[in-house]
């Protein structure tokens, strides 16, 4: 190192831009549109087709039960007896005149009512359980593309904090105060921010992307996300109990095997005889008489129920009823899996932010400054300044990921426990 790189009264000049670097705040991107979490969720809801899909589900389970209800149509029976040749029809043939009417009096309507309005449950609940996964969705969706975004602003600052850095060391190499090896470290080391800061913004082009997609999104233009990844609070995770009568897919699942139930009740009473009622007019043409004489005519008929033909029926119906609360017993285990692992990576992403990266952080920080100041006094070698920055930037953007990862383990616990905003 030559006599004039160690002059303080030179490197003095350097100590604003190496201030920047250790403390420089992060450039805000320009975008055109805002958007907060509580806006990304709504619009989310909004837009989804495959919501928007799902929610007819419960009009298709509305007409299936105005369909159970409905009540049979009579039928209507002419009929013409004594039909022979050579005869006068006015004065020789029989004429029937019937209505039939099928009877639902054993049960059999009130079964498939009851069955329709568990399908119209077990729909809104499957409704609520997609409803659920979109806002899950968005929720984890926003806070990558935010901690993307944090990254590439962090890497934007620094490298374009650095330029003033190179810029000052290209001067000094054409006043011949310094050494060409070390301004060709430094070119090097912007280099190596420029294209770390390319793919970051690469990165958080991508995460938006995806985050778009995940609220439906038809159009993909620029947005700043507003969220703030700070200040670090901690929340009370709700009670188990209050878990699994809040879980969708545990309502979804509790709504088939009510479902399952009622078939199985309409499949026993599916099993009674039918009757039907029968009235009607005959009008009978009596031998040697010029007029005909008028007859009412009233039947019931009825099912004989020889053999069991809803055998069949009635066994898968009850097979089905076993196989929903088997599944109804999985979801319930697998939400207790869900909440207390979504739990422990809840405390260990709080307890690693506050205990372990923010300390971190800041002791890089303080590091980086102390080699920029004894640079810049000539205490210290550029390797060691170098080194010094690319720690402290290290350190900023693993609390960067830390807290996003902690943003993102309060999502998943909040869906852990069935919340669904």
């Amino acid at each position: 190192m030559t006599r004039e790189t160690r002059n303080p009264k030179v490197r003095l000049h350097l100590l604003p831009a190496l201030a920047l670097l250790a403390i420089g705040p992060p450039l805000r991107c320009r975008a055109q549109t805002s958007l907060a979490l509580s806006d990304a969720i709504s619009q989310a809801l909004q837009s989804r087709s495959s919501l928007r899909a799902d929610a007819e589900r419960i009009g298709a389970a509305q007409g299936l039960r105005k369909q159970a209800a409905a009540i049979p149509n009579p039928e209507f029976q002419f009929q013409n007896e004594n039909l022979r040749p050579r005869q006068s029809y006015t004065r020789d043939v029989d004429t029937l005149a019937l209505i039939n009417q099928p009877l639902d009096v054993l049960g059999k309507r009130r079964q498939r009512i009851a069955l329709a309005d568990e399908g119209i449950s077990r729909a809104r609940a499957q409704f609520q359980l997609s409803r659920y996964q979109v806002v899950r969705n968005v929720k984890l969706a926003y806070w990558t593309a935010l901690g993307a975004q944090a990254t590439r602003d962090v890497l934007r600052t620094t490298e374009e904090n650095f330029q003033k850095i190179v810029e000052y060391h290209s001067a000094q190499l054409g006043a011949g105060a310094i050494a060409e090896q070390d301004y060709l470290r430094v070119r090097l080391e912007s280099e190596r921010l420029k294209v770390s800061a390319d793919l970051a913004a690469f990165n958080a082009s991508q995460a938006r992307l995806e985050l778009l997609k995940e609220m439906g999104r038809t159009s993909f233009q620029d947005v700043t996300l507003t969220e703030p990844l700070e200040p670090i609070a901690a929340i009370s995770p709700a009670p188990l109990d209050r878990v699994l009568a809040e879980r969708a897919d545990v309502q979804v699942a509790r709504a088939a095997l009510r479902e399952a139930e009622a078939n199985a009740r309409l499949q026993q009473v599916q099993a009674r005889p039918d009757l039907n009622i029968t009235y009607g007019y005959k009008r009978t043409q009596l031998p040697d008489m010029l007029t005909g004489v008028n007859t009412a005519l009233a039947s019931v008929r009825i099912t004989l129920p020889l053999t069991d033909e809803n055998q069949g029926n009635r066994a898968a119906a009850d097979a089905d009823v076993r196989r929903q609360q088997q599944l109804l017993a999985a979801a319930e285990a697998d939400v207790r899996a869900d909440y207390y692992a979504a739990l422990q990576e809840y405390q260990f992403r709080h307890d690693e932010v506050v205990n372990t990266l923010e300390p971190l952080r800041q002791h890089a920080a303080e590091i980086s400054k102390i080699a920029a100041a004894a640079y810049a006094e000539g205490g210290t070698d550029l390797l060691r300044l170098l080194d010094a920055e690319r720690v402290r930037l290290e350190a900023e953007l693993a609390r960067t990921r830390g807290l996003v990862e902690y943003r993102q383990s309060i999502a998943r616990l909040e869906a852990a426990e069935g919340v669904a905003q």
